[in-house]
């Protein structure tokens, strides 16, 4: 239609992920006089949202046509619309329409200047079926009883002005045009959720999405993961009549957006601990933790969670997040009042009530497939898709963390017994690659011992943990996976090679080897070690794995 009324176009990219949509700026040899007279006229002939409308000798409207419809199809006023040049009955135009690739219906008249418009814009046409409601038919003054409404261009059959309605026999035939009801796209919730900040809490956009605040006081849940993303599917569902909602990624480009409000408050985010389990609330000593095992979980196409790891995006505040008390900080939040230049995500206890952000969202996540030189492990326990790779190569836990990250991975660990066989069958290949794993030739997984583990953290027990199951350094608590490469407390309580390891020999012993093989030492069972476990300096050379979640790739929804 921009070219129709020769305006200039301006093409939107990106298709239906676009943050806006196309733009055309018409110009009308119509006199207006001021603001308000101008888009009154421009919300009139033009059937787009009306973006800007300046008055003069001439009428200037920007417009924004936000929907896409299918090729050969013309949009007006949110829908799409198909003229079929050939005379048919009502019943005849029904099926016509409902055959089209978009199994449209007749058009109705949703807004009485959309005759108008498409008398505009389709010629050769002079009568065509419609649909309207009873409020505009109930006094028709050309009304046949038991006939089908008929827009009429050429009122003259029917002695009625042109541009009229008219209820004729079901005989009678006229053109056809179809219409259907576009999908919801980026541009078009931006434009309902820009109105909707008007009379509430202003919008914030980013680049790529539109974030909503809510009322929400609602707290984070054990059991149900995707809770947030469907509070707020209902939350958006009036404004984009779609799903097409979730809860909001705190990415820093939202975070720097969310600076410019300048509200003293706090926001809970949807990123939590994947360590969080209602097991772990037992534990009566509070203790700190480093093991910064923090993302968040999506919806997958199958329905399942998938929990994306967040830990080591640039979203949090120095020193963050400060894991402490199991659930006094599994949950997170962005407070508000902070110094700006230090706004970003904290670790936050799950008992706060504090307002959600919500986005909307046009994809649906899977997980890629592992590059070919590592290998995939599905983690039933968190959802995740991991990958693995063993690397030869001698050297300390330090330099093993070092290379991994060159790889944009950590060293690596596993959740279960699965994953574990996993490894030990990549040990076995190795193996027979050539690989040696005699006495002291072992490997690298990435845990370490808890900060707070020390001799006195213990209470000075004999041995390297305390005895008590409830305490912070008991044999279940004193390791725990670093990096976020496992779900904590590890899974390591019954593969310790011998019933007095972990012992930490000399209070130095710090970090853990996965064992393979016969190995020689006092006081071990003298059958292959294979897939146990034991704790040893982090300053010795030893092979490493390396691990990092599976790629995750969006899908359109």
């Amino acid at each position: 239609m921009c070219e129709y009324y020769k305006g200039e176009y301006k093409a939107r990219t990106g298709g239906s992920k676009s943050m806006v949509g196309d733009v055309c700026k018409f110009k009308f040899s119509y006199a207006t006089d001021n603001k308000e007279s101008a888009r009154t006229y421009c919300e009139e002939y033009v059937p787009y949202h009306i973006q800007v409308a300046s008055f003069g000798p001439e009428t200037t409207c920007l417009a924004e046509a936000t929907l896409i419809c299918a090729s050969g199809w013309v949009q007006f006023f949110g829908r799409c619309y198909k003229m079929t040049k050939e005379l048919m009955t009502h019943e005849q135009a029904v099926n016509h329409c409902a055959t089209q690739d978009k199994k449209s219906t007749i058009a109705f008249m949703h807004r009485e200047a959309l005759p108008f418009r498409i008398y505009d814009y389709f010629t050769g046409v002079y009568s065509l079926w419609l649909e309207a409601s009873i409020a505009i038919t109930k006094d028709l003054i050309y009304d046949v009883k038991g006939g089908h409404l008929l827009l009429a261009f050429d009122g003259y059959p029917y002695n009625l002005p042109n541009i009229a309605l008219a209820r004729v026999a079901p005989t009678e035939k006229a053109m056809v045009l179809c219409e259907y009801t576009p999908r919801m796209n980026q541009a078009e919730s931006n434009y309902l959720l820009k109105r909707y900040g008007e009379i509430y809490y202003p919008t914030i956009f980013t680049s790529d999405s539109a974030y909503v605040r809510t009322a929400s006081d609602l707290q984070r849940n054990d059991g149900k993961p995707l809770r947030d993303h469907k509070y707020c599917k209902h939350v958006l569902r009036p404004f984009l009549q779609t799903d097409d909602a979730q809860a909001a990624v705190p990415t820093r480009e939202f975070l720097d957006a969310l600076k410019k409000e300048r509200v003293a408050e706090i926001i809970r985010t949807s990123v939590y601990s994947g360590d969080s389990k209602v097991s772990s609330r037992s534990n009566e000593a509070c203790s700190a933790s480093d093991s910064r095992n923090y993302g968040m979980s999506f919806p997958t196409s199958g329905g399942s969670p998938l929990f994306k790891s967040m830990k080591d995006d640039k979203i949090w505040r120095k020193d963050e997040p400060k894991e402490v008390c199991d659930g006094a900080s599994w949950s997170t939040g962005i407070v508000l009042s902070r110094s700006f230049s230090e706004l970003g995500l904290e670790a936050m206890s799950d008992a706060r009530a504090a307002p959600l952000y919500c986005q909307t969202s046009f994809d649906v996540f899977e997980y890629g497939r592992c590059d070919s030189d590592w290998n995939t492990a599905y983690r039933k326990e968190t959802g995740q898709k991991y990958c693995h790779r063993f690397f030869s190569e001698k050297v300390t836990y330090d330099e093993a963390e070092k290379k991994c990250q060159e790889h944009g991975a950590h060293v690596s660990g596993f959740t279960g017994q699965s994953e574990l066989d996993i490894l030990d069958k990549m040990l076995d290949e190795a193996k027979r690659k050539g690989v040696s794993f005699e006495e002291y030739e072992n490997v690298w997984i990435g845990a370490q011992r808890r900060a707070i583990c020390t001799r006195l953290g213990i209470e000075g027990k004999v041995g390297g943990f305390n005895p008590d199951p409830t305490h912070p350094c008991s044999r279940r608590r004193v390791f725990e996976w670093v990096h976020g490469v496992a779900q904590n407390p590890p899974d390591f309580e019954n593969r310790w090679v011998a019933d007095l390891e972990p012992n930490f020999v000399g209070d130095d012993e710090k970090c853990v080897e996965l064992l393979k093989g016969v190995k020689n030492r006092w006081n071990w069972p003298k059958d292959p070690a294979d897939k146990k476990l034991n704790d040893v300096p982090c300053d010795l050379k030893l092979y490493y794995f390396c691990g990092r979640e599976a790629p995750i790739v969006k899908i359109d929804a």
